[in-house]
């Protein structure tokens, strides 16, 4: 789902504001541009759109290190001429198990839908048997060789019979 959000009148809107755009639990933001386009996932029934225009005040900048815990006492430098400087007490903490859990969670379930993909379409074995085919072939151009095997497969639907080659071109022969 893509959304579009622009100013119907850009003049009322203040100088370097941002946008925030939320569909469900999904939040995306950005200094305000009328041609920018805030990408979210399909949604499978109705969602409301929450849309808030905020004005950047300050700024202030801190570091985090992986499996540490620290406070700041910080300011935030302000932007605007009616806010002074902020002072903030900010609280980090960091644990790269749960980083490093949910990148395994993720990467499991992709190799997971690759894996269905694949047998879905009978992938592994098509390619399995145009390897073994190029290996019994052995033509001077290998990549040619494939293609046409796999292009035979495909305008058949059947499995092809050996190829027989001179090996300079090389032309898969229907079953």
């Amino acid at each position: 789902m893509e959304i579009h959000v622009e100013a119907a009148n850009a003049d009322m809107l203040p100088k370097g504001c941002y946008v925030s755009v939320r569909v469900g639990d999904v939040l995306k933001q950005g200094r305000y541009e009328p041609q920018r386009a805030y990408n979210f996932p399909g949604i499978d029934r109705r969602r409301d759109v929450r849309i808030d225009v905020y004005q950047h005040v300050g700024t202030c900048l801190l570091a985090a290190e992986p499996d540490s815990s620290s406070v700041h006492d910080t300011f935030a430098t302000s932007t605007h001429p009616d806010f002074p400087a902020m002072k903030f007490k900010v609280n980090v903490t960091t644990k790269t198990e749960e980083v490093q859990k949910s990148k395994t969670d993720r990467a499991a379930k992709m190799k997971g839908k690759a894996k269905e993909y694949l047998g879905k379409h009978r992938i592994e074995e098509n390619l399995s048997e145009a390897v073994k085919a190029l290996l019994k072939e052995q033509p001077t151009d290998p990549l040619e060789f494939i293609c046409k095997y796999l292009g035979g497969k495909k305008e058949t639907g059947k499995s092809l019979a050996p190829v027989t080659s001179s090996k300079a071109g090389s032309k898969p022969m229907k079953a």
